[in-house]
């Protein structure tokens, strides 16, 4: 069985379309965890009339804790061999189940690409197990790959997990970017990665959207990739050039945010914003040479990297306040 996971924050707008593309998997051998992070919509609503209607799916309610505190609750909960995070504005088409199933013999992760679209453009459900490509890699491989930020993304969803590498592990609770936070241990603690080359999780892109707001709060990636930093260099030191250019990817993009976005930035979080901005430059200097020598690191880091060499901070602000916003 497939416990399939939904945290849900006033999503009403969304989120039938994600329990019906759960009901209308072809494979039908899972249980869906709704959990309502404290909405203050309908969302609480449509869980239970969800509840209501098919035996497989089951409501909790709980006081607002925020996306980790919801998912844990999931995952306390679940009953499956297997288990998939869906976000409550996300869905899925009809046979991604029960394809990601058949690529997880002898893997204990399957990733998917995820494909984004917008309201107005749901992709067509045509997908065909027979038609995908894909590959394995070890987990070292598979982590790699993630933190060169190649072919693999960090996300939780668009994943199947044997239940079994969530053993004695959650999600941290408070930290925004929690998917970096803990994907490492995850696919460390995996035998092989089965990698698939078409999409099977459908991303929703709209305004409302954590990675399409700003606020100060984004900085957490800092602190996350620090700690993945740590970690790495603890437990497969071989991975450490690839963590360190990881970071240097956070701080780029947080650099380049607070730039993009200084104007709105008022009162107290105007002093905090420019503690950061210098933190981030700092720590830009530190990595980007070892960086610039990496064959492996992704182009856009080498040309930040060169940008911050030919005019300096205030040169690489200008230029990037183009493309983080």
């Amino acid at each position: 069985m497939v416990s399939v996971i939904i945290p849900v924050y006033n999503a009403e707008k969304y989120l039938a379309q994600a329990i019906d593309s759960v009901l209308s998997q072809t494979y039908t051998d899972w249980e869906l965890i709704l959990v309502d992070d404290g909405s203050t919509d309908s969302s609480g609503n449509i869980c239970d009339e969800a509840c209501s209607k098919d035996s497989r799916i089951t409501v909790y309610h709980i006081s607002n804790g925020g996306l980790s505190c919801a998912r844990n609750l999931g995952l306390d909960n679940a009953a499956g061999d297997f288990i998939f995070f869906l976000d409550a504005d996300d869905i899925l088409p009809s046979i991604a189940i029960e394809t990601f199933l058949l690529f997880s013999k002898e893997c204990d992760i399957v990733s998917s690409p995820l494909k984004h679209f917008k309201d107005s453009k749901i992709p067509p459900d045509k997908c065909v197990a027979s038609s995908l490509r894909n590959y394995t890699l070890s987990s070292i491989e598979a982590l790699e790959n993630i933190l060169y930020q190649k072919n693999i993304d960090n996300s939780a969803c668009g994943k199947l997990f044997s239940s079994n590498i969530w053993k004695g592990m959650c999600f941290r609770v408070g930290t925004g970017y929690e998917d970096l936070d803990i994907i490492s241990s995850l696919f460390l603690k995996a035998n092989r990665v089965a990698i698939l080359e078409i999409p099977l999780y459908y991303y929703r892109q709209h305004p409302e959207s954590y990675v399409h707001t700003f606020s100060l709060r984004r900085a957490d990636v800092l602190d996350v990739t620090q700690r993945l930093t740590d970690y790495i260099a603890e437990r497969c030191p071989q991975l450490l050039p690839a963590a360190r250019s990881r970071q240097l990817s956070a701080n780029f993009n947080i650099l380049g945010l607070i730039a993009a976005n200084r104007k709105f930035i008022i009162g107290e979080d105007r002093g905090k914003a420019d503690k950061i901005a210098d933190s981030c430059w700092n720590k830009i200097k530190e990595l980007r040479g070892e960086s610039l020598r990496n064959p492996s690191v992704r182009l856009k880091n080498k040309i930040g990297i060169i940008l911050s060499y030919i005019g300096g901070r205030p040169f690489f602000q200008t230029v990037s306040k183009h493309f983080y916003k």
